[in-house]
């Protein structure tokens, strides 16, 4: 009998699974090195949420095993439990790194996975690089195998996506055989879930944040199943009632393969500098600008139009935010917040500030509409058009395809040091912090990834958690 012929999903899990450090350019290597980065000061930020608190209440509530930390503790759970905090706390405040193309957050489902593993494991910090590496690969392009029609039908991609990335990185972590990893896919696509509702919810509500966190916890779970012999069909991904056809009515299973080993996902990877949606960034870039070109005051606007994609009309509109959730996806208070010159300030977006009635009065004189230049590069580029009109007649415009902090401009490692230290610095002294990042840009050395746990309690030890 002759053999079949191998799927795209087995393709794509026999790569993840024997990546090792010797494939990986590297260039690529330091960018897993910034992601991680930029991932624990995000991480450690969102600590402090209160949608996190909630979490990592359960958790301890729950006990289990002792194996990995919670980020900033030195308390330990099982790993699972970790990856579920740890994940939540990576996109508790909109400031976690996202992939356009796929339109997801892949640190946020991938990084507390492996690192909860590798923890209990205690594997090098070049096999956590590795692994990250794989599992953004991963994810990055399964998503592109459904985007844009997933988000439109309904469903969070970082929440469907997620799970599979987050499996890949660890069965890379474990060594797992191409057969394993096809299982650990399988079992993940089949945790795959998240809605879109919040993103009509005037109260935009907290669940969204746990999205990425049940991704991670869920990548873990299939990993260890796999390792232990629980079978998954060979088609998951790309089968007739695989991923692809089950969330997409015009799925393209060709990016699951595509270039693979080439063209590493990792590199399109953008940081954000701004705590809200990334879909946002491109408009307050060009706000930001118009303003200090031409010295413009806040009275002297008449309105402001953003000119975006269909996904903008759908989730991002509304002008009057009721939450911190909604705040972050409201264009008009987001380009109320750049005029006024706050944006890079993540508290700008905090409980109550977004009741501020001056940024609520400039946000109701914002307008989004379509323009057709950032409808034809959607999705894989985010970007926007901002004209502001003034009261005496006169009007200026900007387009901007491709946001600050995107892969096209990117924030570089000193950004990415500057913006870690911004988010870290109530939190952590100098020495602490110094400590800190030090480990993380010479990751590739480090003999036991339990070390960066560690550094992070250490770091964060004058930091108040929630009992």
């Amino acid at each position: 009998m002759t053999a079949e012929p191998p799927t795209s999903t087995q393709q794509l899990a026999a790569w993840a699974a024997q990546l090792n450090a010797s494939d990986i350019p590297a260039a690529v290597l330091e960018l897993a090195k910034d992601c991680l980065l930029d991932h624990v000061a995000v991480s450690l930020y969102g600590m402090k949420q209160p949608w996190t608190a909630y979490v990592a209440q359960q958790v301890r509530h729950e006990r289990g095993v002792q194996e990995a930390s919670i980020y900033g503790e030195s308390m330990k759970v099982p790993m699972r439990a970790a990856a579920l905090v740890n994940g939540s706390a990576a996109h508790a405040f909109e400031l976690d790194d996202w992939h356009a193309a796929s339109l997801s957050h892949v640190s946020a489902c991938v990084i507390p996975a492996v690192l909860a593993v590798a923890e209990q494991t205690r594997l090098s910090g070049l096999r956590v690089l590795v692994a990250v590496v794989a599992g953004y690969e991963v994810m990055a392009r399964v998503g592109q195998s459904t985007i844009p029609e997933l988000i439109i039908r309904g469903f969070h991609p970082s929440g469907t996506h997620g799970p599979i990335g987050a499996a890949a990185g660890v069965a890379n972590l474990l060594q797992l055989s191409p057969q394993q990893t096809t299982w650990a896919l399988g079992i993940a696509a089949s945790c795959a879930g998240g809605l879109m509702e919040f993103s009509q919810d005037p109260q935009g509500t907290m669940v969204k944040r746990f999205h990425t966190g049940r991704a991670a916890e869920a990548g873990v779970l299939a990993a260890m199943l796999a390792q232990k012999g629980m079978t998954a069909p060979r088609a998951a991904l790309d089968g007739k009632f695989g991923y692809a056809n089950a969330f997409s009515n015009a799925p393209r299973p060709g990016f699951l393969t595509k270039a693979l080993g080439e063209d590493y996902q990792i590199r399109y990877t953008n940081v954000k500098p701004y705590a809200c949606c990334g879909a946002l960034h491109a408009g307050i870039d060009a706000v930001e600008q118009l303003v200090a070109r031409h010295a413009i005051e806040p009275d002297e606007i008449e309105e402001i139009v953003f000119g975006g994609n269909d996904s903008h009309l759908a989730r991002h509109a509304s002008a009057d935010p009721d939450s911190v959730m909604a705040a972050q996806y409201s264009m008009p208070y987001a380009a109320a917040v750049a005029v006024t010159g706050q944006a890079l300030d993540p508290r700008c977006f905090d409980e109550g500030a977004y009741r501020d009635a001056g940024l609520l009065a400039l946000a109701s004189r914002v307008r989004v509409e379509l323009h057709p230049d950032v409808v034809r590069v959607y999705p894989g580029m985010l970007g926007g058009y901002i004209r502001i009109v003034l009261r005496d007649g006169r009007s200026f415009d900007k387009l901007i395809l491709e946001a600050k902090g995107t892969a096209a401009h990117p924030l570089g490692r000193e950004g990415i040091l500057a913006k870690a230290t911004a988010l870290c610095e109530p939190l952590t002294t100098a020495a602490e912090r110094r400590e800190l990042f030090d480990l993380i840009v010479r990751f590739d050395q480090a003999k036991d990834a339990a070390t960066l746990g560690a550094a992070m309690a250490r770091a964060t030890s004058r930091m108040s958690t929630a009992a």
